[in-house]
């Protein structure tokens, strides 16, 4: 009834975008009488139309669509179908398209942009990785050049590149930027780092589509990008706690792994306070210890290695579960990655200090509109529209999909599957029907590869480590007699193009060795396959040992002592036994996707707080850089506040007190008179110390040789307060989402803590951002360099 429903919802969805595909048609036609030099000169008609709001880019679309499809006829020699031309309206209208592989998305990508990119604010094609992002920028930037748009790619590929002055803004005033999004959120989050006009190099984030959405806002949500600074104070704790955690059991804590999160009971509170030797380790002067303590648990009870992590040269090396990509250089904040090379016995590295922080979810909402293409966008519709108000259009296939999806093969255990598995690739290398056999870890690809070389079986693996020689591999993956072991995501954005003699074979077999946690990760794989009307099957083995039905199954059937006096091929022949783990797995894979949701959700929430914060302070950032002249500063206003706040928590004024505010804020060469100090009433003080400002700042504008380096010390005085303060505040508030859970366990809501602790933490940042600025304005060293350029030494 569900699928009858979005079945006819679709269909309605596409009758809008078919009456725009006509009017696209009829220029189309028109379109291939006119010569290269009238297509060419069609931007800058375009461009003048919508400055002077002749037309609106929607208006426009079906006209510069059809510009661009003939041009890529012309100098591309490929011309986008009908379902492209679909595809491009949809990502236009800020939707998501959902298009199956090899259906063209990086030629369907062209026509949005191309239309985006004539306002002049800039239009992104986002992606993956760097390779998928080189890749279609080369493919594509013939075109937009030809049609007069720059373009460029949104990096420069070589390994520790450094940028040299203007180097990035010239990069980012092109029309057009292929990137990815981990570069464009550190490129976001360095861009407001800047401390003056010219080292922004961001314009305002106009339009965006995203490829491969799904795993980019959905399921990479959840991890944010974080730029780190100073090192901490280094815990010493991490080796001895993680001995005392070694000595606990099960009845010492509670677990529930699905939720990550773990505690101890109260019986393990015991053990930790005779362990240590204190009578309760939650009192005040055990705080760090308590910290010490979640840590290790954490690491030893929520991560497991070689799913989660594995060792590489002595070095923690990260694993995204959802991908099975590894992440170099990637590490977990508030102390979790030192806890785990605590736990694996490796040279603990230095915790280092938070100093911005964005998730992708965040990242996108800053553009004006973006949208977004994959092969598996309608599983996830719900979330689309729940966090960004997005629908999932369904674009037809050019020609029908051949591709055979086989009903999964049951088995008891994981033994008799993957020798199973291993029986079928035999039989399938004996026809010479290429295999591409995908498993859900590297460690299961690795032993798979390395028996079928045992079985004297030739085979590539692709382990998600090289994007660039994966993209070669998998590309081959359809060649005769070929087989191809790879995790889930490697050679993702490539596709599968097969051998002519292939196709009377029956196509690619993709084998998937055990559902994912996502079905829509099992739909993408199984589309490795029967691509643009290829022939091909897919089939997916199952078994109680599986990980999904370990981790999220109910138990019920893998704990049924009767099946072990059963014979496992009777059983795995039984019908019955066969709908049994079906249903056990599809639940499993239905909490976990639940589990998932509801995981990014709490990010999501988490996220709001700083959200919030950050774009306060980047707004009043960029407020900041912006003033040109002294009268842009009102600097006795804020100091006015800074002392009228100081001086009403002040119970009892003296000149004493007075005078030690004096030396800590505003001059510690103060040589007054004590006389000149007024304290009758907190009026008078306040304009004591407003006459003291005064002086101090007539002092340091003489040392200033105009007013342009009067300016620009008052600007980088007011900017180093702004930046420590939010600094402190982003590290504070990672500090804070990482041990608020522990709140839970005395009935308070997690979240509701956080926020509420987030708000004050907010409203105290501001009073000591603003108290530093007098005291970076007021104490703060000013001399030049040899260069003649201003030097601020800042108290």
């Amino acid at each position: 009834m569900k699928q009858k429903i979005n079945s006819t919802v679709n269909r309605i969805r596409l009758n809008k975008v078919h009456r725009l595909l006509k009017k696209v048609n009829v220029y189309s036609e028109e379109f291939q009488l006119c010569s290269d030099i009238e297509l060419q000169a069609k931007a800058e008609s375009f461009k003048v139309m919508l400055s002077e709001s002749k037309m609106t880019l929607e208006q426009l679309l079906p006209e510069a669509y059809a510009v661009v499809r003939e041009a890529s006829r012309r100098v591309l020699g490929m011309y986008p179908k009908d379902v492209q031309v679909m595809g491009a309206i949809v990502l236009h209208q800020g939707n998501i398209a959902e298009m199956q592989t090899g259906e063209g998305k990086t030629l369907t990508a062209t026509m949005p942009l191309y239309l985006n990119a004539l306002t002049g604010k800039g239009a992104y094609l986002i992606t993956t990785n760097d390779y998928l992002a080189k890749r279609d920028f080369l493919e594509m930037q013939p075109l937009y050049e030809w049609l007069g748009l720059s373009s460029s790619l949104g990096f420069v590929d070589i390994v520790d590149y450094e940028y040299g002055p203007g180097e990035k803004r010239a990069i980012f005033e092109h029309d057009i930027i292929y990137t990815t999004n981990g570069r464009l959120g550190f490129d976001y989050l360095i861009d407001n780092l800047a401390d003056n006009l010219e080292n922004k190099f961001l314009p305002d984030l106009n339009f965006a589509i995203i490829d491969e959405v799904d795993s980019i806002i959905l399921d990479a949500a959840q991890t944010p990008l974080v730029i780190s600074g100073a090192p901490r104070v280094q815990s010493n704790l991490y080796h001895t706690v993680k001995r005392f955690v070694e000595t606990i059991d099960d009845e010492d804590i509670k677990l529930k792994k699905s939720k990550k999160e773990v505690w101890l009971t109260d019986k393990g509170i015991q053990a930790a306070n005779k362990y240590f030797n204190v009578s309760n380790i939650y009192d005040e002067p055990y705080f760090d210890l308590v910290r010490n303590i979640n840590l290790a648990i954490r690491a030893q009870y929520l991560f497991d290695i070689n799913l989660d992590y594995f060792i590489q040269n002595g070095e923690i090396i990260l694993i995204d579960r959802i991908t099975g990509r590894m992440l170099p250089g990637t590490k977990m904040q508030a102390g979790l990655h030192q806890a785990l090379e605590a736990k694996e016995e490796v040279e603990i590295s230095k915790d280092l200090s938070v100093m911005a922080t964005i998730t992708f979810q965040n990242l996108f909402k800053q553009f004006d509109n973006f949208s977004g293409m994959t092969a598996t966008g309608k599983l996830g519709e719900e979330e689309f529209f729940e966090l960004y108000s997005k629908i999932v259009v369904q674009v037809p296939t050019d020609i029908p999909i051949q591709r055979i999806d086989y009903a999964d093969k049951v088995f008891i255990n994981g033994e008799d599957k993957n020798s199973a598995i291993l029986d079928a690739v035999v039989a399938y290398q004996n026809k010479k029907r290429p295999v591409l056999l995908i498993t859900r870890t590297a460690e299961s690809a690795e032993a798979f590869s390395a028996t079928l070389f045992q079985m004297d079986i030739p085979n590539n693996l692709l382990i998600a480590q090289n994007v660039a020689k994966e993209a070669q591999m998998i590309a081959e993956a359809g060649y005769l007699s070929a087989v191809t072991v790879a995790t889930s995501m490697a050679g993702r954005g490539t596709d599968i193009k097969l051998d002519k003699d292939v196709h009377e074979l029956g196509g690619l077999a993709v084998i998937i060795s055990e559902h994912m946690e996502n079905s829509r990760v099992d739909r993408q794989l199984r589309g490795r396959a029967g691509r643009q009307g290829d022939p091909g099957s897919s089939q997916i083995y199952i078994s109680l040992d599986d990980y999904l039905v370990q981790r999220w199954g109910d138990g019920k059937l893998q704990n049924n002592q009767i099946l072990n006096d059963y014979d496992s091929n009777s059983l795995e022949n039984s019908r019955v036994f066969q709908h049994r783990v079906k249903h056990s797995v599809n639940k499993a894979q239905r909490v976990s996707e639940e589990q998932g949701a509801k995981m990014r959700e709490m990010a999501n929430e988490y996220e709001k707080s700083i959200s919030i914060q950050r774009e306060l302070v980047y707004a009043e950032r960029d407020r900041i850089l912006e003033m040109i002249q002294s009268d842009d500063f009102n600097i006795d206003k804020l100091a006015q506040d800074v002392f009228e706040y100081a001086l009403n928590k002040e119970v009892h004024l003296t000149q004493e007190s007075l005078m030690h505010y004096i030396y800590n804020n505003i001059s510690f060469k103060f040589e007054g008179k004590m006389t000149s100090i007024r304290t009758q009433s907190k009026e008078a003080a306040i304009q004591s110390l407003m006459h003291q400002f005064h002086e101090q700042m007539a002092e340091n504008k003489q040392k200033l040789k105009n007013d342009y380096f009067y300016v620009n010390f008052v600007r980088k005085a007011i900017l180093k307060a702004v930046d420590s303060g939010w600094i402190d505040q982003v590290d504070n508030l990672q500090q804070l989402k990482a041990s608020v859970g522990n709140r839970q366990n005395g009935q308070r809501n997690a979240i509701f803590e956080y926020h509420k602790v987030a708000l004050d933490a907010y409203d105290e940042m501001v009073i000591k951002i603003k108290r530093n600025m007098i005291r970076n304005l007021c104490q703060s060293m000013i001399t030049y360099d040899e260069y003649d350029d201003l030097v601020i030494h800042f108290p």
